[in-house]
């Protein structure tokens, strides 16, 4: 195809440049080719700056005047100073003193407290009440407890009511019993309530008892037996953080313990909420023993409490030192009773440290049955494995012959062997017994 001629093309068909172009629609559409003034707030507070700017002055000038400012401050406080000066010399000379005396009779404290030397005893005992490391201050009595303003307002409040109806009452407004009427009537009521108890918080009543002289009759009037579950394990919480434990012993002896054992009798399984407080109670360990333990393995337990038992003791941390006078207190326990392995093996199974009493006693109470001809149950002889299994290095020889001595008379086809493998074992890094490694 041929090459179009140059010369030959139409020049006014070639378009403007664009700038052109734009500029010629604007000004056909009647635009601004200015920007239009802005008169909002915005640019009122722009104008009022520029013009607060231009206004400002030089940085020397600035400087001269802070200059001469200053100045004029400092002639100012001298001549204030003079005549304060003035005014105290006077008075101290009037009498013929010196300046230096003018704060001879001042005495001043550790603390920087100008103290007159004639000072009123009412003076320093007010300001002994700021100084108690002076000495001034002393302790303040701790003020009653909540449970004394209950007993306290109950007991004003009946003994108005006595003295206006002319009924006979007691001193302080209190029965023949010893509790006032209304005492009886609170706690009563707190029963009843306790009895349908699920959730939520009880009464302040409830709480101060752990706090009362009289505890034990007072709690008897809300009938703990009657309580539902939940209320129980919130009142073994409020117990076990606020007896000390000979008293909270007696709290879980006379109500955590019937009314744990009255539900497994009744529903061969312990209430969730019953198993909660007796995961709680072992906050006081000593209590717990000496109130639940022992008293339950004394009376023949049943196998179902007993492993019910033996699982909350088997998930909780004890002290050792609970758990190894416990131990030797089973151990020596007469007469003995099946359940009784049953509580043993779940504490020996902690594998706690035990002192070599604690190792000869249960040696001892193994090898006391040694004398019987009668068949264990399988529970005695699990509690002997579990004990060669947890401290067989903790037997010296003379414990381990008695045991082995043991295993003649009551043997039991599958346990025994075990038990026998395990007193063979030797400690490791030992070299067994009649082996030569020279």
């Amino acid at each position: 195809m041929p090459k179009v001629d140059k010369a030959k093309t139409n020049k006014s068909q070639r378009h403007n440049p664009l700038a052109d172009e734009i500029i010629e629609d604007q000004e056909t559409a009647g635009l601004r080719k200015t920007p239009r003034k802005k008169t909002g707030k915005a640019a009122q507070r722009k104008q009022d700056a520029d013009e607060e700017g231009e206004g400002v002055l030089p940085a020397k000038m600035t400087r001269k005047v802070m200059e001469v400012a200053q100045a004029q401050k400092a002639v100012d406080d001298c001549d204030l100073a003079a005549d304060m000066f003035s005014d105290t010399a006077s008075v101290g000379h009037g009498e013929g003193e010196g300046d230096d005396e003018v704060f001879e009779d001042v005495e001043i404290d550790e603390e920087g407290f100008i103290i007159g030397e004639n000072a009123t005893e009412e003076e320093e005992r007010a300001l002994a009440l700021f100084l108690p490391g002076a000495g001034g201050a002393q302790k303040q009595a701790p003020g009653p407890t909540l449970a004394d303003v209950i007993l306290q307002k109950i007991q004003e409040h009946e003994s108005k009511g006595g003295g206006s109806n002319g009924q006979e009452s007691t001193p302080q407004g209190r029965s023949d019993e010893g509790l006032s009427p209304k005492v009886v009537q609170v706690y009563t009521e707190i029963g009843k309530w306790l009895k349908t108890y699920k959730s939520g918080k009880l009464p302040k009543a409830f709480k101060v008892i752990p706090n009362l002289a009289n505890w034990e009759e007072v709690l008897s009037l809300t009938n703990p037996l009657g309580w539902s579950p939940a209320a129980m394990y919130e009142a073994v919480a409020i117990f076990a953080s606020n007896l000390n434990p000979k008293m909270a012993q007696r709290f879980y002896n006379l109500v955590l313990l019937p009314a744990v054992r009255q539900n497994i009798a009744d529903y061969k399984k312990l209430n969730f909420h019953y198993y909660r407080s007796l995961r709680k109670a072992l906050f006081k360990p000593a209590a717990f023993f000496k109130g639940i333990l022992l008293p339950l393995a004394m009376e023949s337990c049943t196998l179902r409490e007993a492993m019910i038992l033996g699982s909350a003791l088997s998930k909780a941390s004890i002290p050792p030192m609970h758990v190894a006078a416990t131990v030797t207190r089973l151990a020596d326990m007469s007469p003995w009773f099946g359940t009784t392995s049953i509580l043993l093996a779940a504490l020996l199974n902690k594998k706690y440290a035990f002192p070599v009493r604690v190792i000869e006693s249960l040696v001892a109470h193994f090898c006391a049955f040694a004398k019987d001809d009668v068949a264990l149950p399988l529970v005695w002889h699990r509690a002997l494995l579990i004990f060669v299994q947890r401290y067989k290095f903790e037997l010296n020889d003379d414990q381990r012959r008695r045991l082995k001595e043991l295993l003649r008379v009551h043997f039991h086809e599958a346990i025994a062997p075990e038990i026998r493998r395990e007193l063979l074992a030797t400690k490791p890094g030992e070299a067994p017994a009649g082996m030569d490694l020279s």
